[in-house]
């Protein structure tokens, strides 16, 4: 069920009566319509919202025309027809952003009922789809419609998630001409500023030209306040408080009243903080006992309404107190039946910082400000009442059934009991749904002793654990569960321990302990327990009702985990398709997607890249919704998909698919799939020659990695990221220093579970040897590459197979054994036609290349080699080492020559080398420095090694 939409949240603040005008603001305003984003950053209290709902109300009676008003400095499209207008409050709350970007939309339909209604309908939905794509759908809704609009976002300095500042970043550089963004805030949000200044994108109100200046305090203080003050008053309370709006106001409501104003001006000094404390005292003060009661303790609330206020203070049929601080005859609202309803009604009439949120008044908020200062007066006048007020906050939001806000206040009340209660209720559904991190954050914020009694609480801490990344204390959490179950005592300190353990049923125990197993047999697979995997993974099996399908298959990816860490191939691929044939079954489309993904893995190592291409799309099918838009988890079969591009030398497609992948993978939150996103998108970076990006990537990852432990097999591929990238940029030094503390050896036990780690020590072993030929190294890759070699073909494991063989043929051809070179050659291109393999080959550089031309020189895969060689020549040219490239492919007769150059040799000793005549060495050399754009052997040298052709 879509969660419901507080409407009072899309409300346009109404304008007090009682308001100075400030003409020069309303003209910025109008001027900065023509660009794309207008923000209105200031400190609290400068009356942000005040000034923009004041300037949307004129622009309204402008387009109405009960109003004149001037149109210049307006774009074309805002001059031609007046804009409709769209508002949204934000809170801490809208930092979700499916929420955000649900109100984001809410709002724009309150100018056009059916604009981005599909939108809405996604983001509401049980698994929203990622933001870009329905944002993209929701441009365009907007180009077509037929009037310019403007959305105002009030208090953006509220959201700190940089996935909704992401994406409201791609709004504004796809935005259309019709619409305008107003963002109002107390801090500068992350949205490229500077370069939008430079671009003339953005104009700016800042709070030296929101403060009050002279003329406008005046205004405010004798005109609205009716305060009667001097000049040398006014000028003084304008000097102590730098125009700063709400200090004026709280100095206004304090010297209402008062006979001795000179002295209280001149008593008024200091920061703004030690002001803001001293007002609140004296504005409280000044209230009845009720008013000042009803300020302080609904000041728990973001926003207010008559019945629950009455639920909050427990009113009843109670008669508020109400001391009117004006003699404004009251608000008549036929639908105020609650207590507190009047008195909402009687702040707003005192200017006592509640803003009504719409024109019922059945919605107030108060300000920002004063609630934070009402906060901490309720913290000191009522402290032991604080946590009742919340609880009985968060039972009217369950009866209403708002969700969230049940959950905040219930902690914030801390009614543990209770949260933990609503936690056990919804965190089944949140992991079908994939909301790890959510249900992570709610648990962690329980007492470790009230979780440590509900074997379903450590259950579901223990997975969510292994699921972010933070997986010390996951084992703890299952052996808690398990001594519940059996009814022995807990561990940890007495005073933690709840008083009651729960009771359960014979039936649930079972199945709690299948939780367990399942959740342990993951654990295990990730500290490469292989035996314990497949104990456990068994055992939850067995245990596990048939029907619980999302269960059963997350017990069988950890098998087929086992499986793969075993060199069993044709086993994990089976295990990993029942599990997603199950889930398809039970109707979980995204464990379903998963398990798919590991099948198209192990059919890659058997190198049937075409079967796991049609596999992979199979799996990204499952995690999209209607009109193909993608869930989270679609971001697994992107990278996979991403990976096979690559390997096909399709790097546009590949780099596209890489970054959708980490961005999905990145919502996800799962650590593992996370480190496997970056290490496929490392690979297509070093394709490109993107080495500033590589390391940046791979910086990413280590940072995600931090104090924690992930799948074996992906440790082995980022150290092969690493090991491409030095050796690249020829810092063997570096690669050197990684084999020395792998931990590997060329007499070490191999591990598939690591999935043949000791590639990765060959690699590095065969860079040594091409650098000292006469040296151990060459040799010592050889006796290595010849076990792997039966390693891996004892696995299956094409993909390997073909690795080790391409490592053999280049170790080979340093060692200056030709024929075994093309021999170990010609047996990996036979094993790598049929899946089309292209980057395997032409990552090895300029010595692959030279190999590849000796086989076509012997006929050997004419075809096929030849089409390595092309884009062997299109990758050279691709490099973005450089900003040439080789106009042309030098001949065989020319890299002849062209080794030469890098001697003492004359043309004529070079001829005399080459058993050719003179003037034909000298035409080579003329054709290669054209071919290499350069004039002089030593640059054509240099240019040659930058090329990768030495």
């Amino acid at each position: 069920m879509a969660t419901p939409l507080l409407r009072t949240k899309l409300y346009i603040p109404p304008v007090q009566p009682e308001l100075v005008s400030r003409p020069r603001l309303i003209e910025r305003l109008n001027t900065g319509l023509h660009r794309k984003l207008t923000l209105v950053s200031a400190p609290a209290g400068f009356g942000k919202t005040t000034l923009l709902s004041a300037w949307v109300k004129e622009r309204v009676e402008v387009r109405d025309g009960r109003l004149d008003g001037a149109q210049s400095h307006q774009s074309p499209i805002f001059s031609r027809r007046s804009p409709k207008f769209a508002w949204l409050s934000l809170d801490e709350n809208d930092n979700d952003p499916t929420r955000f970007w649900a109100y984001f939309t809410a709002a724009l339909q309150t100018i056009h009922d059916d604009l981005g209604k599909a939108t809405l309908t996604m983001l509401q939905s049980p698994r929203p789809p990622p933001i870009e794509p329905l944002l993209t759908d929701l441009i365009n809704e907007i180009t077509g419609i037929p009037y310019p609009l403007v959305l105002v976002l009030d208090d953006y300095h509220v959201i700190t998630t940089r996935s909704i500042h992401n994406a409201l970043a791609f709004l504004l550089e796809h935005m259309p001409p019709n619409m305008h963004l107003i963002i109002a805030t107390r801090a500068d949000p992350p949205l490229s500023l500077a370069r939008r200044r430079a671009s003339r994108e953005i104009i700016e109100l800042r709070a030296d030209v929101l403060r009050f200046t002279s003329d406008e305090t005046a205004a405010f203080l004798n005109d609205v306040m009716e305060l009667g003050l001097s000049a040398e008053d006014i000028a003084a309370l304008e000097t102590r408080t730098e125009g700063w709006i709400a200090g004026l106001q709280m100095a206004a409501l304090s010297m209402q009243g008062r006979q001795d104003v000179v002295a209280f001006i001149k008593a008024f000094s200091g920061s703004h903080r030690f002001i803001l404390d001293y007002l609140v005292e004296e504005v409280l003060d000044r209230q009845s006992s009720d008013v000042r009661e009803f300020l302080l303790k609904t000041s728990i609330l973001e926003r207010m309404t008559g019945p629950l206020c009455d639920a909050v203070l427990e009113i009843g049929d109670r008669r508020l107190e109400i001391e009117p601080s004006d003699n404004q005859s009251p608000i008549s609202n036929p639908q105020s039946q609650y207590p507190s309803q009047e008195m909402l009604e009687h702040l707003e009439r005192a200017n006592l910082f509640v803003i009504p949120l719409d024109d019922e008044r059945r919605w107030y908020r108060y300000h920002h400000l004063f609630a934070d200062l009402l906060r901490n007066q309720l913290a000191l006048t009522y402290p032991d009442q604080v946590s009742c007020l919340h609880q009985r906050a968060s039972e009217w939001f369950e009866e209403e059934g708002f969700v969230e806000e049940t959950i905040a206040h219930a902690f914030a009340a801390q009614d543990y009991g209770r949260a933990a209660r609503l936690v056990e209720k919804y965190a089944r559904d949140l992991l079908h749904q994939s909301k790890y991190n959510i249900l992570a954050s709610w648990l962690e914020a329980l007492p470790k002793g009230l979780v440590q009694t509900r074997p379903w609480l450590c259950v579901y801490q223990a997975w969510t654990r292994h699921w972010t990344g933070t997986r010390e204390g996951g084992e703890e959490c299952l052996e808690n569960a398990e001594q519940v179950l059996s009814g022995l005592p807990l561990s940890g300190e007495p005073e933690e321990q709840s008083k009651e353990l729960v009771s359960i049923s014979e039936e649930e125990r079972r199945v709690i302990s299948g939780y367990i197993a399942t959740v342990r047999a993951h654990y295990a697979l990730t500290n490469e327990e292989i035996p314990r995997v497949l104990e456990q993974a068994q055992k939850a099996l067995r245990l596990l009702p048939e029907d619980d399908y999302f269960t059963r298959g997350t017990a069988a990816i950890a098998l087929g985990g086992a499986y793969w860490g075993m060199g069993d191939v044709s086993g994990a691929e089976q295990a990993f398709a029942e599990c997603a044939s199950n889930a398809i079954k039970g109707d979980y489309p995204y464990r379903a997607s998963s398990a798919l993904c590991y099948v198209g893995m192990q059919q890659v190592k058997q190198a049937r890249l075409l079967k796991a291409q049609e596999t992979f799309r199979e799996a990204l099918a499952l995690s999209q919704g209607p009109g193909r838009r993608r869930f989270p988890n679609a971001g697994y079969p992107l990278v996979k998909l991403s990976e096979l591009a690559c390997e096909w030398n399709d790097l546009e497609r590949a780099r596209h698919d890489a970054d959708d992948g980490v961005k999905l993978c990145t919502q996800l939150g799962h650590v593992d799939l996370m480190a496997e996103a970056y290490a496929a998108l490392a690979r297509v970076q070093l394709a490109q020659r993107d080495l500033a990006g590589v390391r940046d990537t791979l910086q990413r990852t280590d940072q995600l990695l931090q104090g924690t432990k992930v799948d074996p097999w992906i440790v082995c591929w980022l150290d092969d990221c690493r090991l491409r990238l030095w050796l690249s940029t020829e810092d063997l030094e570096a690669a050197v220093r990684w084999a020395r503390t792998s931990g590997l050896s060329a007499d070490g036990e191999f591990s598939y579970h690591h999935d043949l780690h000791h590639i990765n020590l060959t690699r590095v072993l065969v860079a040594q040897g091409m650098q000292q030929p006469s040296g151990p190294f060459l040799e010592e890759a050889l006796r290595l590459l010849a076990r792997l070699l039966e390693a891996a073909e004892a696995a299956g494991w094409i993909h390997e197979t073909i690795k080790v063989l391409i490592l053999q043929a280049l170790a080979l051809q340093a060692y200056g054994d030709s024929q075994r070179a093309l021999a170990a050659l010609t047996r990996a291109l036979k094993l790598a036609e049929p899946g089309g393999y292209v980057r395997i080959f032409i990552d090895e550089g300029a010595p692959m290349g030279t190999l590849l031309r000796q086989a076509l020189a012997r006929r050997i895969a004419v075809d096929y080699v030849g089409k390595l060689l092309s884009m062997f020549r299109s990758d050279l040219q691709l490099s973005t080492l450089q900003p040439e490239t080789l106009i042309e492919p030098l001949s065989e007769r020319e890299l002849e020559v062209l080794r030469f150059l890098t001697t003492s040799l004359s043309s004529t000793e070079i001829a005399q080398e080459l058993f050719i005549s003179v003037n034909t060495v000298r035409s080579h050399i003329k054709s290669i420095y054209g071919k290499l754009d350069v004039h002089r052997r030593r640059d054509a040298v240099q240019r040659a090694r930058e090329l990768g052709l030495l």
